[in-house]
């Protein structure tokens, strides 16, 4: 939603006070300025809930409640006047819901300073009811009214709202409702794990149902990374499936060679686009708002909106014969919303979305063959 009213974008900064970490112990680095949940995950029956304290703050409290019209709970109470990091492990909630927050207080102060809710979801795991196929499938419908990111691991998913309204409503993951506010997590009851060791993070594939802007898909170190941007005014209907294929019928693939390239694309973006690359041209789609400008491949410029498709050929090579599209790497990227890209044997899809007003700029390097 581009063009909404002031008060949903000062709502969106100033409750933006996590951001994604991880580690078991205080962090060394500089103290952060608000209390927040930075995140949460599974080991083994336990829950970890990282926490980032400012420095002053004392007594620092996990709470929980089973709903945010319950009593909130104390389940641990620290005592970290310098700030930092701090890791609280739990056993996981006997409820298939709870909600986390962290409540301190600074000195000579008597009121308690409180973090936002993260919002914990439990549902059964991926893989107890395979698709037809043999896959384990990640179903989502919902509501979308902006940028959202979904980081799946084995151990669940998290939600990060980044720009705009949050989901209009309830969205569903097979079927289990989830309400994401900014920062929300959804795992597996007892013991099984959300995506079992027995399917791929890497060999997946996504099956899109509705949705009127763009769902993409990121590898990413032992995760996968879901973005979902929706550019035109107002909320839009997101329905997908993304199915994790056996991980033995992918553990046997050979290494690939590749001539070793680089390839920069820059543009200045102010809505959604993606692009096709193969071995033997780049095909440039314009979804919603103004066409792209400035638009270069490894510096050569190109007009997409006179011609949509660039031979990769003469003049206009932008990659070498030989290279294997299959080991795309993200070396670096730029702007302030979505810049990715998903790799397959013959194509190489890559999707740029600027929610925010006005244009900005996007960078994105990516490595073959390295």
């Amino acid at each position: 939603m581009r063009q909404a009213v002031l008060f949903v974008v000062l709502l969106c900064a100033v409750s933006v006070e996590a951001v994604l970490a991880a580690g078991p112990t205080p962090s060394t680095s500089s103290p952060p300025t608000d209390l927040a949940i930075a995140s949460i995950s599974v080991e083994g029956t336990n829950l970890s809930v990282v926490a980032l304290v400012p420095t002053g703050l004392e007594q620092v409290a996990l709470e929980i409640s089973p709903s945010l019209n319950n009593d909130w709970q104390e389940t641990a109470l620290v005592n970290l006047p310098k700030g930092g990091q701090l890791t609280f492990t739990l056993p996981k909630p006997a409820a298939p819901m709870a909600f986390f927050r962290l409540k301190a207080r600074r000195h000579f102060e008597s009121s308690p300073v409180l973090s936002s809710e993260l919002q914990y979801v439990a549902m059964a795991s991926l893989g107890e009811n395979p698709s037809d196929g043999g896959d384990a499938v990640f179903h989502f419908k919902g509501l979308v009214d902006g940028s959202d990111k979904i980081v799946i691991t084995r151990d669940g998913a998290l939600w990060n709202h980044v720009h705009w309204g949050w989901p209009h409503g309830a969205v569903t993951i097979n079927g289990t409702e989830w309400k994401p506010q900014e920062k929300n997590y959804v795992t597996t009851t007892g013991t099984s794990k959300f995506l079992p060791e027995t399917f791929s993070l890497d060999s997946v594939h996504l099956e899109v149902i509705q949705g009127r802007d763009i769902i993409a898909l990121e590898r990413a170190p032992d995760a996968l990374i879901v973005y979902v941007n929706d550019i035109p005014a107002g909320p839009g209907e997101y329905e997908f499936n993304i199915h994790f294929h056996s991980a033995s019928q992918t553990a046997a693939a050979a290494n690939t060679t590749s001539t070793a390239a680089r390839l920069k694309i820059a543009a200045r973006i102010d809505g959604s686009d993606y692009l096709t690359i193969t071995a033997t041209e780049a095909t440039w789609e314009h979804k919603f708002y103004a066409c792209p400008t400035s638009v270069t491949l490894n510096d050569m410029l190109w007009n997409p909106k006179k011609n949509k498709v660039l031979k990769n050929e003469g003049a206009n090579t932008f990659l070498p014969a030989g290279v294997d599209l299959s080991t795309a790497k993200i070396v670096s990227r730029k702007g302030r919303d979505l810049a990715t890209l998903w790799a397959d044997q013959d194509s190489l899809k890559i999707y740029f979305a600027d929610n925010p007003n006005s244009d900005d700029s996007y960078e994105l390097e990516i490595s073959f063959g390295e």
